[in-house]
């Protein structure tokens, strides 16, 4: 049996010629693609920087015991206590002269880990949960989604209040309550998701050729819902970083004295009208952490979803 090309080559009249175009090389796919879209470009190289700073600060730390930063975060130096920026300490000092360059750098090992942990254990995990959940509903459904609703019925600050009398204050208690909110969160959000793709036409289509129910949660269904997936994703890295952040400016997160931007900004706090220094650099880095992935989600949806593909740019 002839092939589809030897098909239109044949009904060509003689002496014309056919061919396929050739094929776009995928780097200029990709330039075009981020010349359409500088915005995600900017938010990419915010989120690759920070996700290389807070790698470095999580290896730097645990198996080097030391940080990147210039100077020691918590090393107190009473002589240069409430300094402006400077050449030498280019964020200025806190009130225990504290370098808050070392400190805003060293601050990215902690927001970089909640984010982490709550994507990779905790909404990616309650994402394909959500999507089993909606694609085989039943009993599974039934127990899956009452305990998003248990869980939900409880004001997170109190259960963190309570976990933190019964562990203690510190980073993995703030990663237990994320990592549960994440995964119920996730499950609600992807199993609506999963609801509306298993209604396409090309499940029934691939239910009637013969296809196992695996081979169309994970062959169809999945693939459908990857960008909502990667949104959802980013979205959770940029709220765990502001929720560590409101923890620890309120007192109740991390360690007092430990590297964190909310810390930072509460102790900095009290002399922030003389000396704004203190809050405008952990500030900023929490802002643009947060706007990074934020942007970052929305333009990969855009360019992953065909159905917003038009509205590129």
């Amino acid at each position: 049996m002839a092939s589809r090309t030897e098909a239109i080559a044949a009904a060509l009249p003689p002496g014309d010629s056919w061919s396929l175009p050739p094929e776009t090389p995928r780097s200029v796919a990709l330039g075009r693609i981020a010349r359409g879209n500088p915005v995600g470009v900017l938010a990419l190289i915010l989120v690759v920087a920070f996700c290389v700073l807070g790698v470095a600060q999580v290896i730097s730390h645990d198996f080097f015991d030391t940080t990147l930063a210039p100077y020691d975060p918590q090393d107190i130096h009473a002589e240069i206590q409430l300094q402006g920026p400077s050449w030498e300490h280019p964020f200025g000092t806190n009130q225990r002269g504290n370098d808050m360059f070392s400190r805003v750098l060293a601050g990215a090992r902690i927001s970089f880990l909640i984010g982490l942990m709550a994507v990779t254990l905790g909404f990616i995990p309650g994402a394909l949960l959500g999507i089993i959940s909606g694609y085989s509903q039943r009993w599974l459904d039934y127990v899956i989604q009452r305990s998003a609703e248990a869980w939900s019925a409880f004001p997170v600050i109190f259960l963190y209040l309570a976990l933190i009398t019964a562990f203690g204050r510190g980073l993995q208690t703030i990663a237990i309550v994320i990592i549960i909110s994440a995964v119920f969160g996730g499950s609600r959000v992807l199993r609506a998701v999963a609801l509306v793709a298993k209604q396409n036409d090309y499940v029934e289509a691939s239910r009637s050729v013969g296809a196992s129910e695996t081979r169309i949660l994970f062959r169809h269904i999945v693939p459908n819902v990857m960008p909502i997936i990667i949104v959802g994703a980013s979205s959770v890295f940029a709220i765990s970083v502001l929720t560590e952040s409101a923890l620890s400016f309120l007192g109740i997160g991390v360690d007092p004295g430990t590297p964190s931007w909310g810390i930072d900004l509460f102790e900095g706090l009290p002399n922030a009208r003389f000396f704004p220094h203190l809050v405008v650099f952990p500030g900023i880095a929490i802002s643009l952490v947060v706007l990074g992935f934020n942007l970052l989600g929305d333009t990969l949806r855009d360019v992953l979803d065909p159905r917003l593909r038009g509205r590129l740019g």
